[in-house]
């Protein structure tokens, strides 16, 4: 088992723990913003507000990554266009090269197949 799983487990399990806990109160009454709320309302909120809180923090991740993502691809692009225009700027240096090759090849004894 790895890590985060074992983390998650006993995260999970504090969480059962708290919850099966509070049963054993008798009355069990939270004040939100001065009224008063009992225990399954206040567990209904705080379960809602952990979705809403993972909901969000998994869209801020995507939105995070789909970001990262362009940026690495508009790095390419422009990478490939510096290298590119690079090439073509060196391009009549090898000129010359080319010609000797070439005149190498064009005069070169081929044996007739």
């Amino acid at each position: 088992m790895t890590s985060n799983k074992r983390t998650a487990l006993i995260v999970f399990f504090l969480m059962l723990l708290a919850v099966i806990s509070l049963g054993a109160f008798s009355d069990v009454n939270m004040h939100v913003n001065g009224h008063e709320t009992g225990v399954i309302g206040g567990l209904f909120g705080f379960v809602l507000a952990c979705g809403i809180g993972a909901c969000a923090i998994l869209l801020a991740l995507g939105l995070t990554g789909v970001v990262l993502a362009g940026v690495g691809i508009l790095l390419f692009f422009i990478i490939a266009v510096v290298l590119g225009s690079l090439a073509l700027a060196l391009l009549p240096l090898l000129f010359p090269v080319l010609l000797i090759v070439g005149l190498v090849a064009l005069f070169s004894k081929r044996n007739p197949a």
